[in-house]
């Protein structure tokens, strides 16, 4: 495994050679500034590419923050940037130190996306050197029931996406499955009544309410699934942390109040909340992070003959639409790459409710009547 040791230089020399001995130690290959020959490239470019090309990253952290490059960043910084959503990102804190200002916003920053990370102190050399030993088995441990495969999360996500139930009832659905493939609830967990309550308590009632609160719950075992249903909306949890969330899309649906629109500004927010919802749960499953990648889709289901328009644009017309040509069903849009890391359903949900959105407006506008 390449594993890129990321931390100021300059009078850090002792910590990141004690990491780097951590990883020989365990037979993976480290990554860093220090081996990197002559290239076109600047310095930084140079270590944000073997960040993108590594598997993992330690970040060390001292009081320094570190020279500022063009971006207004450090270039430790950058890395951690570069990183966060690409891969696992082991942190390592010296403790006992008097940080810069700069150093202590980073930190805070960091810790505060630490629910996607695993965090760690230090306070002398061999402290660091045994936490980077520990924190590498552990990640190994996670990893070892088989590599991540891209294209079977895809593949899973797509036979949950549920079938068209006519005009008139479009829906919005986000699948979010999880690698590596494995099992995180045993067939009695799923069926304990306590994990029932806590996905409708979180569901109604949470930060990212999903379900109506004043809707009547169906619930049911299907297969290897648990299914929560409010007509035509719900929630689908498997076995292997599989999450799908199914909300109606148009407007009024089932009112005769408005014309069969999608309002952007309103599927963006149900994308949103949709993937914070799956990130609790996958928290609540899978509290050890066994599955450490994921894959979201998102798609429209019975959206044909629906028009697409911002709520401004609804407002100045809203008793006239452009409708869309029938479209092939369900509408299905994934990100390129599709595979993120898990972390991304929480601490940055929001780019990627916007680029699903993205996806989904150039699709809805193609071909308009």
């Amino acid at each position: 495994m390449k594993v890129f040791v990321s931390s100021v230089i300059r009078g850090f020399e002792p910590f990141r050679e004690a990491a780097v001995e951590a990883l020989r130690v365990l037979g993976h290959e480290p990554v860093r500034a220090e081996d990197f020959g002559a290239s076109p490239d600047s310095p930084q470019q140079a270590c944000l590419a073997g960040v993108r090309a590594s598997d993992a990253v330690v970040l060390l952290l001292g009081a320094r923050y570190g020279a500022r490059q063009a971006s207004g960043r450090s270039a430790t910084h950058e890395e951690y940037l570069e990183a966060r959503e690409r891969c696992p990102v082991l942190v390592f804190v010296q403790e006992g130190m008097e940080w810069e200002p700069e150093q202590d916003a980073f930190v805070n920053e960091v810790q505060d996306w630490a629910a996607g990370h695993l965090t760690m102190r230090f306070a002398s050399l061999e402290e660091l050197r045994d936490a980077v030993i520990r924190a590498l088995r552990d990640l190994e441990l996670s990893r070892a029931v088989g590599p991540v495969d891209e294209e079977e999360l895809l593949v899973r996500a797509r036979t949950v996406m549920p079938a068209a139930h006519g005009l008139g009832t479009a829906r919005l659905v986000v699948v979010v499955t999880g690698g590596p493939y494995q099992q995180v609830i045993r067939p009695a967990e799923l069926e304990d009544p306590g994990l029932e309550d806590e996905l409708l308590q979180e569901a109604m009632f949470g930060p990212t309410r999903l379900l109506d609160r004043r809707a009547g719950t169906a619930s049911r075992i299907e297969g290897h699934a648990l299914l929560l249903e409010q007509g035509v909306a719900g929630i689908l949890l498997d076995e292997v942390g599989t999450v799908r969330m199914v909300h109606p899309a148009l407007r009024d649906q089932g009112r005769g109040l408005s014309l069969p629109v999608l309002i952007e500004e309103e599927i963006l927010d149900l994308i949103e909340r949709s993937l914070r919802f799956a990130g609790w749960i996958m928290d609540r499953v899978d509290s050890l992070h066994r599955l450490s990648d994921v894959a979201p889709l998102v798609g429209l289901v019975g959206a044909g003959y629906v028009g697409w328009r911002t709520r401004a644009e609804h407002e100045r017309s809203p008793h006239s639409v452009e409708l869309g040509m029938a479209r092939s069903d369900p509408l299905v849009v994934a990100l390129s790459p599709a595979r993120r890391h898990r972390s991304t359903l929480k601490l940055a949900a929001s780019r990627l409710a916007e680029d699903f959105t993205a996806l989904l407006r150039r699709e809805m506008r193609r071909g308009l009547t």
